[in-house]
């Protein structure tokens, strides 16, 4: 049955895993969004030009609840947990350049926008990227949980093997607000889709 109370002490526990790596957080936001904004002043007129890519089936161009799947499943698989997270359990700094590309690569894709289709792109923008933020966190703490304990799980003398398990659980409690922001992220992509034709 459901439980307004548990589910509020679980959304809460997410928050303060979170909330343990603040610095490492906001660096994250910083990072990723200022890179997004300033890759088009580098990039020459010739951008890249957002393609169908996924969306060439007409079944699922013209259903909106595939899409959305089709969009949720995606970022979730691949673009979030396969290059964002996973391979920040092998090292966390390769988090952080598949992170930076992301970032980057949108920048690409935002150079041949008008202003009006920036902000009509601009919350799917912000729910994506902040979906991003979070794997990448997820990876970075995992990957730092067995190769330096003490700065994940500072002075709980926590060895190699344990900090990695604990990393591990606190995966799962970001992932919940990761799967949050990146389906509705897909929902909002989707309307965007839907409104621009």
């Amino acid at each position: 049955m459901y439980d307004a109370g548990n589910m509020l002490n679980f959304l809460k526990k997410c928050l303060k895993i979170i909330s343990k790596q603040r610095v490492l957080f906001v660096l994250l936001n910083w990072l990723f969004f200022v890179t997004m904004l300033l890759a088009p002043f580098f990039i020459s007129n010739h951008y890249v030009e957002s393609e169908d890519g996924f969306f060439n089936s007409s079944l699922v161009r013209d259903n909106a609840l595939l899409m959305v799947l089709n969009i949720f499943l995606f970022n979730l698989l691949v673009s979030a947990f396969a290059l964002m997270t996973l391979t920040g359990f092998l090292f966390f700094a390769i988090s952080g350049v598949f992170f930076l590309v992301r970032a980057w690569f949108w920048g690409a894709l935002l150079n041949g926008l008008s202003t009006m289709h920036l902000l009509i792109v601009l919350p799917t923008l912000i729910l994506e990227g902040e979906g991003y933020v979070l794997a990448a966190l997820a990876g970075i703490d995992v990957g730092l949980s067995w190769l330096r304990p003490q700065s994940v799980f500072k002075e709980e003398g926590l060895s190699r093997r344990d900090a990695f398990k604990r990393a591990l659980m606190e995966c799962g409690y970001i992932y919940v607000l990761v799967v949050f922001f990146l389906f509705v992220a897909a929902i909002v992509e989707t309307i965007t889709l839907i409104f621009l034709g």
